[in-house]
């Protein structure tokens, strides 16, 4: 069992940890003693923005095997977890605003004791310390190609966590989906159009306003053959929220591209509150990341006494 799941420092560093449970960040020190000259563990660093959830007790949002690497497509990863509320604020990365869910090596935490409380409020430590001691802090999402291996469509661990998290037809689903992908090409599966050159629209949203995402028919004549909108996709996983009325949660404008690991302007561009990826035709990629919105793919609503309820 050693030899398959690994361990660090002569102690096993996989927890299987599964959804719900809680978690305790182990702190700074005990986390850099896991770390290599470029303050990564297996590929994955740990960044300045997470030192803010040392020794902090946080509930698991997932446990990740399997992950989509942007340009590249899914990967093998392992050891990792997503914690419920840890995103990265970009404060060390020239204010990347993608709020990525953190990425969480198992031998940074330990799980906490039973019938313990959960800490609400996270403290805002000092990065000075931990950027001192990596002196090119580097983006876990640019990092993901190296600390990730490919993952082909025979191999059995593709689909053998989406059975453990989601059931086996979610894993049917997704055996469909890459079947589909591969057989059209790696085409889009979602809504597309036979354009090739994509309108743009600025509401100048900001964040708390309302908005109603358009409907089916009115996003595809913003899209084009690839299903994309000045390059930026309407995925499939998106579709569901075609309708709804959902809380601007922050206005995006620059962003650190997985691929190339730069820092990119984007426009007329916002988050909305609680539009995450399912990843449910992305290989049940489980990152939970935040969808991104075109402007031109939303109208404001007025939110006055009896107008349709706004989607938590």
């Amino acid at each position: 069992m050693e030899r398959i799941f690994g361990k660090h420092n002569d102690e096993p560093c996989t927890l299987r940890l599964r959804a719900g449970e809680v978690v305790e960040v182990k702190s700074k020190d005990e986390i850099v003693a896991t770390l290599d000259e470029n303050c990564e563990l297996e590929g994955l660093p740990f960044m300045a923005e997470m030192s803010k959830y040392c020794r902090k007790r946080l509930r698991v949002l997932t446990s990740v095997n399997r992950i989509i690497v942007e340009g590249i497509g899914i990967r093998f990863i392992k050891n990792v977890a997503i914690l419920e509320g840890a995103t990265c604020d970009g404060e060390a990365h020239a204010g990347c605003e993608r709020a990525c869910f953190v990425l969480w090596k198992e031998a940074w935490l330990r799980r906490a004791p039973k019938k313990i409380s959960l800490d609400n409020q996270i403290a805002r430590a000092s990065t000075v310390c931990l950027l001192a001691f990596c002196k090119n802090p580097k983006c876990q999402s640019a990092s993901l190609p190296k600390a990730s291996t490919d993952l082909p469509i025979w191999d059995y661990r593709r689909f053998l966590s989406i059975v453990s998290q989601r059931g086996f037809r979610a894993m049917l689903l997704s055996l469909r989906l890459e079947i589909l992908q591969f057989l059209t090409g790696n085409k889009p599966l979602g809504m597309s159009s036979n354009s090739r050159k994509t309108p743009t629209a600025a509401l100048k949203l900001q964040p708390g306003e309302i908005v109603e995402v358009r409907n089916k028919d009115e996003i595809v004549t913003t899209l084009d053959y690839a299903g994309r909108n000045r390059g930026l996709e309407f995925t499939k996983e998106m579709e569901k929220y075609c309708g709804k009325r959902m809380k601007v949660l922050k206005i995006v404008d620059r962003m650190i591209v997985e691929k190339t690991g730069k820092m990119r302007q984007i426009a007329n561009t916002v988050f909305l509150d609680g539009a995450t990826c399912d990843g449910q035709s992305h290989g049940g990629c489980p990152r939970n990341c935040y969808c991104f919105f075109r402007e031109i793919w939303l109208r404001r609503v007025d939110t006055e006494p009896g107008s349709q309820q706004i989607l938590k």
